[in-house]
């Protein structure tokens, strides 16, 4: 079996002695520990760094040359990344680049498998459906969807976690306990720095496939990424713009759905999901112990189980 995926981070740092410039980098570690590093090298820096804002993305190396890109004529010296811009500015560059290079274009045609230890952040669009496709037993003679989610705002992130305990995983929607809590409120070991806000947090069980589809062409045609669980997958989803429903003015959460009837094309290649041959693995929804299943969500993790990024070196 391949070793486990790991998310990484792209950076915005800024540096009081560098008032009109930021600088944009990646790291697999912590944002923070990577500021510190340029501050202690040799880089002759006067003064620290500090970190703005990080983006969390499986596809690091990909954002940061298409963050470099966009901004090349802001750039003063093209071996080194320092750029003439804003921080609000940095920060859009960053979104536009994940959704350009890290989004649904960047999983290839196959059927990707989350194994434990998998750690995935996808980059949503607006608008970006998710259909949660399962056999409902083990024995049922068909597939069926089990859920539906929706992405409210560019660059909402939807992160999958592969674990093989079901105690460490809740969902909201199977009314789990703590699955109402953010597994990761904060991205920095200080616990100064939060998390995007949480607008969903789900679990998947082995053999749940996650179709993720976005239409073009009003309708006609659609992208498609499909992952399969090979075990049990923490699913947490995270808003880039907290979005409001205009009458309620409640927030708009992952399950929240705005449209009536999907898009043709995303009929047609939902009915095509239902029809995959039978995944190799298979666990109940609701397990029940005195059958020998393993409890769900009874053994909650700390946040740097998720982000394996926190732990101390």
């Amino acid at each position: 079996m391949p070793a486990h995926r790991e998310v990484g981070f792209v950076y915005v740092l800024t540096n009081e002695f560098m008032p009109d410039l930021v600088k944009i980098g990646m790291t697999s570690r912590l944002s923070e520990d990577r500021a510190s590093e340029l501050y202690q090298g040799k880089s002759g820096v006067p003064g620290r760094f500090e970190v703005v804002f990080r983006l969390m993305t499986s596809h690091p190396l990909a954002v940061e040359k298409q963050v470099h890109k966009l901004l090349k004529d802001v750039r003063p010296n093209p071996g080194r990344e320092y750029f003439r811009a804003s921080v609000d500015h940095a920060i859009e560059t960053l979104r536009a680049a994940a959704l350009a290079v890290a989004s649904i274009e960047s999983w290839d045609d196959a059927v990707q498998h989350v194994r434990h230890g998998d750690r995935l952040a996808l980059t949503l669009a607006e608008g970006d459906l998710l259909f949660v496709i399962a056999y409902p037993g083990l024995m049922a003679p068909q597939a069926e969807i089990i859920d539906v989610w929706q992405a409210h705002s560019d660059g909402d992130l939807l992160e999958l976690m592969g674990d093989n305990n079901p105690g460490h995983v809740a969902g909201v929607s199977d009314y789990d306990k703590h699955g109402e809590a953010d597994p990761v409120p904060y991205v920095d070991r200080d616990r100064r720095v939060r998390n995007m806000p949480i607008i969903g947090r789900e679990r998947l069980v082995p053999g749940d496939r996650l179709l993720w589809l976005r239409s073009h062409e009003q309708g006609q045609t659609c992208m498609v990424a499909c992952f399969e669980m090979d075990h049990h997958c923490q699913v947490t989803s995270r808003a880039w713009d907290l979005k409001f429903d205009e009458s309620s003015g409640h927030p708009l959460l992952l399950e929240i759905l705005t449209y009536d009837q999907p898009p043709p094309a995303v009929t047609r290649v939902v009915q095509a999901a239902l029809k995959m041959p039978r995944p190799r693995s298979w666990a109940p929804r609701q397990p029940d112990p005195s059958e020998g299943w393993a409890a769900i969500g009874d053994s909650p993790q700390k946040a740097e189980h998720w982000l394996r990024q926190l732990k101390k070196t």
